[in-house]
């Protein structure tokens, strides 16, 4: 026998096994543990709301009414919103000195890549985006830290626009709730502009292991980005809207955007729900319920899952092609 245990006789194999029942035990845990969490909070979220989960599983799923004019549209604004999150990461990766992408191309990395966040923890998430940049010539570290960057700024936008509809959620006078929104926005902006930002990106590469020299990210330059994505969730939002409206649901649109930035920020932040799955939908319902009802906002909420896993699948497919062709000089 060689290596460490060399000389240990049959003690080596024994020992090996015993050092490795404690992590396989735990492995055998975390998965449990997630789910606990996963439910637990969702039943909390849901009784804040003061729904029950009776209420929720007897839901009459023939309150839906489909109408294909909203469900395309809505369709179609939720793929433009691909194209506009390639955009700004395009001008993200210029910032960390990698070349600009195009829309296409862009876009199908983040879609394809995107697919790994029903992996819990959203590490595959990026480690796709790492991948698919290597295969089209880019440094993977710099593309990596370019999408940490942007998700940054995209979940700063999301707590931004969603953060309406948590004011008005508590009841508060509406003079309190613009105070309450505006302060919110310059919160954000502060963040960035003196280096948020490039402080959590440094410290998630020094926890990937990483440690190639990278440009950091101007505070001021990354701010310019912010009102792209604003505006990106305000397409959601009206997508999400639309959908809703295709499934016979009047929902107003400030209440809708609001709703969907918030739900989508609540599902992110709980790192052990694979994709917010339970999370971002008893969000939803608890925000949307108020305007639809109980019980067609758990419908709606379940459907929209349903919606934007569709599209990003057609996406991928279509982005998997595009990222077959070889790359551009």
């Amino acid at each position: 026998m060689t290596g460490p245990d060399a000389g240990k006789g049959g003690q080596g194999p024994a020992s090996d096994g015993e050092s490795r029942t404690p992590a396989a035990r735990k492995r055998w845990w975390v998965p449990l543990v997630k789910l606990l969490l996963t439910v637990s909070l969702t039943w909390l979220i849901l009784r804040g709301a003061g729904i029950t989960l009776a209420e929720a599983w007897a839901v009459d799923w023939t309150l839906v009414r489909l109408r294909a004019v909203p469900i395309v549209l809505s369709m179609t604004l939720l793929a433009l919103t691909f194209l506009i999150a390639a955009a700004l990461w395009s001008r993200i990766l210029v910032t960390f000195g990698e070349r600009r992408v195009g829309l296409a191309e862009g876009a199908s990395i983040l879609v394809v890549a995107n697919l790994g966040r029903y992996v819990p923890g959203k590490i595959a998430q990026l480690a796709g985006v790492a991948v698919l940049a290597r295969r089209r010539g880019m440094s993977g570290v710099r593309a990596t830290a370019a999408a940490v960057t942007a998700q940054i700024i995209n979940l700063l936008a999301a707590a931004a626009v969603g953060g309406w509809a948590a004011v008005q959620s508590v009841g508060t006078a509406q003079g309190r709730n613009m105070v309450a929104g505006l302060a919110i926005v310059a919160g954000l902006a502060a963040f960035l502009h003196f280096g948020g930002a490039g402080v959590l990106l440094r410290w998630a590469l020094r926890r990937s292991g990483h440690d190639e020299d990278l440009p950091h990210p101007d505070g001021r330059r990354l701010l310019i980005l912010l009102p792209g994505y604003l505006f990106n969730w305000v397409v959601y939002g009206i997508a999400f809207v639309l959908l809703g409206r295709g499934l016979g649901m009047e929902l107003g649109f400030l209440a809708g955007i609001t709703a969907f930035a918030a739900a989508y920020f609540a599902g992110y932040v709980a790192l052990f729900a694979p994709a917010g799955i339970g999370i971002r939908e008893s969000t939803l319902a608890a925000f949307v319920a108020p305007v639809l009802g109980t019980e067609a906002g758990w419908v709606l909420a379940a459907l929209q899952r349903v919606w934007i896993t569709a599209v990003e699948l057609l996406g991928a497919a279509a982005g998997a092609l595009v990222l077959r062709r070889p790359v551009a000089p």
